[in-house]
C-alpha cells in the first residue's frame, strides 16, 4: 500500500512538534517505508522550488489563499501531474494533534486497503444534533479533515476543494463579523461558527485559537469561517459522488468482530451511535 501524506502547515513556529509526532504515528503503525512525504508550507514562496529532505521526503510551497484546501487543491494537482504513484492520499494539518485526538489510537493499518477497496473517505466523524444548512445542502456531520484518507484516484477527482474563497459572500464589511442577511448558511449555523470560534463552549469544547475584538480579528474569524465552510462542504461533496464517510472509531470497532473486507460502510449515525457507546459518551 502506496500513501502520499500531504502535511500542511504555515511555517513550523505554530505547532513545532505536530511532524515528529506525525511521524511517530507513522513508525508506530509500520508505514514510515510505504509512505512519501509532501511538507507543504503555506508560509512560503509560491514559486520556491521543492526541496528533497530526506529519501521519500519533500518541502513544498502550498497556496494559502483558503488555508489548508487551496493548498491541498494544489498539490493533488501537481501530484497528479507528475505521476505520483500512491493508492492512498492522507490530508493531515499541523493542527492534528490538538483537541480531541482520541480517534489517533483507533487506526489500523489495515483500514487503508479498506479505504480503497471500499472506495470511502477514513476520518472522524464530527456531528450536530441537528442538519444545519449550508449553500442550499443539509447536513449535520461531517469528516474533520486534520487527518483523514482518501483513495487517491477519488481525491484526483474533487474539484474545487475550497469551493468558498471569497468573504464578501457571506459578510458585509471586512472589519466586521456580522453575516449577511442573505448569506448562505441557516441562522443556526451562524450562531454555531460564531460560539466555536469565540471560544465559547461548544460539546465541552472551544477552538484551539479563540477569536477576540479587534479589525485584525474580524479578518480571522471571516477566514476561519470560510475553513469551516470548506469542510463540511468537503464531506457534502462526497456524498453526492456517493462516496460514504467512515468513522475511525466505528472501523476499529467492526474489525474486532469480523474481517474488514466484509465490513460494508453504515450510515453516519449509526457509525456515531456506535462511537459514543465505545467511549461510553451519554450526551
Amino acid at each position: 500500500m502506496k500513501i502520499l501524506c500531504l502535511f500542511i502547515r504555515h511555517g513550523s513556529e505554530k505547532y513545532p512538534e505536530a511532524l515528529a509526532v506525525l511521524n511517530q504515528w507513522y513508525e508506530r503503525h509500520g508505514l514510515l517505508n510505504q509512505r512519501t512525504l509532501w511538507i507543504i508550507d503555506n508560509a512560503l514562496p509560491a514559486d520556491q522550488p521543492p526541496k528533497l529532505l530526506a529519501p521519500q521526503v519533500i518541502l513544498r510551497p502550498g497556496d494559502n489563499q483558503a488555508w489548508e484546501f487551496s493548498a491541498w487543491a494544489r498539490a493533488v494537482r501537481e501530484a497528479k501531474q507528475e505521476g505520483v504513484d500512491c493508492d492512498v492520499i492522507h490530508f493531515v494539518t499541523s493542527a492534528f494533534n490538538t483537541l480531541y485526538t482520541v480517534y489517533l489510537n483507533h487506526f489500523r493499518s489495515e483500514m487503508l486497503p479498506y479505504v480503497v477497496t471500499h472506495n470511502v473517505c477514513l476520518g472522524h466523524i464530527d456531528n450536530y444534533n441537528q442538519p444545519v444548512e449550508l449553500a442550499g445542502n443539509f447536513s449535520n456531520s461531517w469528516i474533520r479533515t486534520c487527518f483523514y484518507f482518501l483513495p487517491a484516484s477519488l481525491a484526483y477527482k474533487i474539484d474545487p476543494w475550497a469551493r468558498f474563497t471569497d468573504p464578501t459572500r457571506f459578510f458585509s464589511n471586512p472589519g466586521h463579523t456580522q453575516f449577511r442577511d442573505d448569506a448562505p448558511l441557516s441562522a443556526d449555523y451562524q450562531n454555531r461558527i460564531r460560539a466555536w470560534l469565540e471560544g465559547q463552549d461548544v460539546g465541552g469544547q472551544t477552538w484551539h485559537s479563540p477569536i477576540r475584538s479587534g479589525h485584525d480579528e474580524a479578518e480571522r474569524f471571516q477566514k476561519k469561517t470560510l475553513a469551516v465552510l470548506n469542510e463540511h462542504n468537503l464531506s457534502i461533496a462526497l456524498r453526492n459522488k456517493n462516496t460514504a464517510l467512515v468513522d475511525f472509531c466505528w472501523l476499529w470497532s467492526r474489525d474486532a468482530f469480523s474481517a474488514l473486507e466484509q465490513v460494508m460502510p453504515a450510515d453516519e449515525m449509526t457509525q456515531l451511535t456506535v462511537r459514543r457507546r465505545i467511549l461510553g459518551i451519554t450526551s
